[in-house]
């Protein structure tokens, strides 16, 4: 409370007493203490204590008054200094500022730990959330429950993310059940998946996967870290939407990937329901030197498979070629 409002209340509550008291005219008292006696109304009587209270109370609230006059002196002109601290901070400059108020010295070590992630002596809380960090940062997951972050947290995304990234099968159980991804962890789970799961995982997963992403699996599977049999292999091909150059491209990572008799029969089939895999089968074809058939696929359009004809034509000559470079994708 303040002072003045203390005083204004203070001579009110006494008054009312006082004057009650003087309404009841209760006559006199007299106090007698050995040969000293005082004889008073009895309204003096009830006045009195309150006023000694009253003297006494507005003492001690003016000593602390002027005590936290000296202390916040100091607490605004620390707090005018803040400013200036921060803008130091920012233009990692080494700020020369000092503080006199303890709160503002501890408010300074944490700015500057925010800014530099060191721990703060006899800050067992703030150090613990330190830790957590790094953790979190260094790829690690963490039990982050005791600190009640929402899920759009930024912490607490990567932290998922961690925990997916750990777990391939944890990644698996979060996305087999959905058909379509709704938002950025089910994506991470997505792509760790096809990343590092297994094949049986991927083909349970319902999502559709987009070309570049079988491109990525045709890849795992040139670099032995995938498994695919032959009947796989062709309905991952068939049930994905990939253009000429993308069919022509895989074709050319498979050609060691399954024998010669399994990837052309794969390639035929494909080829013969979706016309954006004839000139992988065409590759194929001249990459097997089954030069007769090739001639017969192009017979009919020799201009719109130049290429493969200059193939032909340099393979009569016995001219050495590398396919990979005449045949573009």
């Amino acid at each position: 409370m303040k002072i003045k409002s203390f005083i204004f209340a203070s001579i009110i509550y006494i008054a009312f007493i006082g004057g009650f008291a003087f309404f009841l005219d209760l006559g006199d008292y007299t106090l007698s203490i050995e040969s000293f006696s005082l004889t008073l109304p009895i309204a003096i009587w009830f006045v009195a204590p309150l006023l000694i209270f009253f003297i006494l109370a507005l003492l001690h609230l003016s000593f602390y008054s002027l005590l936290n006059t000296f202390r916040f002196r100091h607490f605004f002109k620390d707090a005018y200094k803040f400013e200036d601290f921060a803008k130091d901070l920012l233009l990692e400059k080494k700020s020369k500022i000092s503080f006199h108020t303890k709160e503002f010295k501890q408010v300074c070590e944490i700015a500057k730990s925010l800014k530099t992630q060191e721990k703060i002596p006899n800050l067992n809380q703030f150090n613990e959330i330190l830790d957590t960090i790094k953790k979190i940062h260094d790829g690690e997951y963490v039990n982050l429950s005791k600190f009640k972050l929402e899920n759009n947290n930024i912490l607490s995304i990567k932290n998922e993310k961690n925990h997916l990234n750990k777990d391939i099968n944890y990644a698996y159980n979060k996305i087999k059940n959905i058909n379509h991804i709704k938002d950025e962890l089910e994506q991470t789970a997505f792509e760790l998946l096809l990343e590092k799961g297994t094949y049986e995982q991927i083909k349970n997963v319902k999502i559709p996967k987009n070309s570049q992403q079988v491109l990525k699996l045709i890849q795992r599977f040139k670099n032995k870290n995938l498994e695919l049999s032959p009947v796989e292999f062709e309905v991952l091909l068939q049930n994905s939407n990939l253009d000429e150059k993308e069919y022509l491209k895989i074709a050319k990572m498979s050609v060691n990937l399954l024998n010669p008799d399994a990837i052309l029969n794969i390639f035929l089939k494909i080829k013969n329901q979706k016309s954006e895999a004839l000139r992988a089968y065409l590759y194929l074809l001249a990459e097997f030197s089954m030069f007769d058939e090739l001639l017969e696929q192009i017979k009919n359009d020799d201009k719109k498979f130049a290429d493969f004809k200059a193939v032909l034509t340099l393979r009569e000559k016995n001219i050495k070629i590398n396919l990979n470079q005449l045949i573009n994708d």
